[in-house]
């Protein structure tokens, strides 16, 4: 058995880094903080180790579909003052409202390209903090303010979904919107008061940042809501509101290895505690009853529930079969009391991927591309140096931004 020292280190590595060449420090590392500041109270697990075959959930999988979101009754946001930045220049842009978890202020980047009528909004991933261990890896503990942006403006910011130099890169010419991680809640949180004093208030600093990009981008006719790792989970808490921000104007979805599994894999336990400890539940839809569940479980069901809500909008979802990362942050679910990462079999994590994409099969506008292997998010490097049945990521997010008739399921 490992000793409790190695499998922390484990757990660091495993949510501190990505799979892209030459990943730069502090992107997805950890930075400073109180690892035994706070905590939650241990809770049942839903199941007990690896040869458990998982908890029957109270909600069964698949919603009934309902009524489409109509764009005309989306209601205005309060706007903010547009931004103005330079040309094609990575620009910082604070908020004071905005907040990371140790409460210092933070903000979003952009670099706007004024010929350009379309958008593409990134959230960043790294991990998830809903306890000491799991706190103990999650990027940017300390805060994530200018500095730190400056640093990445040669790193992350440079090359694969923002490379503007690639061909490959279907868009290298769109104006771009990055939103840093530093709340630990997948940017779905509205906890002003989280364990260890944290402030797990992810979605209302999104709410804040929509103030300001909307009317930035008035005349746009098109937006991406892109997200990786915790930023792909961010872009499901976060569609609704982005939805709704931006109108009519169509917001598609590219969920970059966030993946969001059945019940029997992505335990109810697990879903439970980061319920609790994000206060996530403010923000799963009202009117998706199956997603959420006495036991705690029944988060899969909201992918039916957007892809039938939001049926002229496009989710795309990319993701490996054995995704390392995630049946880590996954694993937790397989421990006795849930409370430690377990490992979760690499069958499981691709049978729960298989059963998650069969619940939107029928949905013209839900597609996955799937990957052979254990590597974890795409989108840091070039668009071109993935495929998968023949077809390059970039050729696919290319048919999914266009509306192609060949935007289907490719993969394993």
């Amino acid at each position: 058995m490992k000793q409790p020292a190695v499998l922390i280190f484990a757990l660091l590595f495993a949510f501190g880094c990505d799979d892209s060449p030459d990943p730069d420090p502090g992107v997805d590392a950890g930075g400073g903080g109180d690892v035994d500041a706070g905590g939650v109270t241990e809770m049942d697990a839903g199941g007990g180790g690896d040869d458990d075959a998982g908890p029957v959930s109270l909600c069964p999988p698949g919603v009934p579909s309902p009524d489409a979101w109509d764009c005309s009754t989306a209601e205005p946001i309060t706007a903010g003052d547009p931004i103005t930045a330079d040309a094609l220049t990575w620009t910082w842009v604070g908020f004071d409202s905005a907040v990371c978890m140790d409460g210092s202020s933070t903000g979003i980047g952009v670099s706007i390209n004024p010929a350009s009528d379309r958008v593409l909004i990134v959230l960043e991933g790294g991990g998830a903090c809903f306890d000491p261990v799991s706190c103990a890896g999650v990027a940017n503990q300390d805060g994530y303010g200018s500095a730190k942006f400056d640093r990445d403006t040669t790193g992350v910011l440079a090359r694969g979904i923002f490379d503007r130099d690639d061909d490959t890169n279907p868009f290298a010419d769109w104006s771009f919107v990055y939103v840093p991680y530093c709340t630990g809640d997948v940017h779905g949180g509205v906890n002003p008061d989280g364990p260890g004093g944290r402030r797990h208030l992810g979605h209302q600093n999104m709410a804040w940042y929509l103030t300001r990009i909307v009317p930035t981008f008035s005349t746009a006719t098109e937006v991406v809501l892109a997200g990786r790792s915790a930023g792909g989970l961010g872009t499901i808490v976060n569609y609704p509101q982005t939805a709704n921000a931006f109108g009519c104007t169509p917001v598609h979805v590219i969920n970059d290895a966030g993946g969001i599994l059945p019940d029997q894999y992505l335990r109810p336990c697990l879903q439970a505690r980061v319920r609790e400890v994000w206060n996530l539940d403010e923000n799963v839809p009202a009117g998706c009853d199956l997603c959420t569940c006495e036991d705690g479980g029944g988060l899969v069901n909201v992918l039916p529930y957007a892809a039938a809500r939001y049926p002229d909008r496009r989710f795309a979802f990319m993701s490996s079969m054995e995704d390392t990362t995630m049946r880590t942050f996954y694993g937790y679910g397989y421990a006795p009391m849930c409370n430690f990462p377990q490992n979760m079999p690499a069958a499981d994590y691709t049978d729960g991927l298989l059963q998650a994409n069969a619940l939107v099969e029928g949905y013209d506008n839900f597609h996955a591309f799937f990957v052979p292997g254990e590597r974890h998010t795409f989108t840091y490097e070039s668009l071109g140096s993935s495929s998968s049945g023949g077809v390059t990521l970039g050729e696919w997010l290319g048919a999914m931004v266009e509306g192609d008739d060949t935007w289907i399921d490719v993969g394993p």
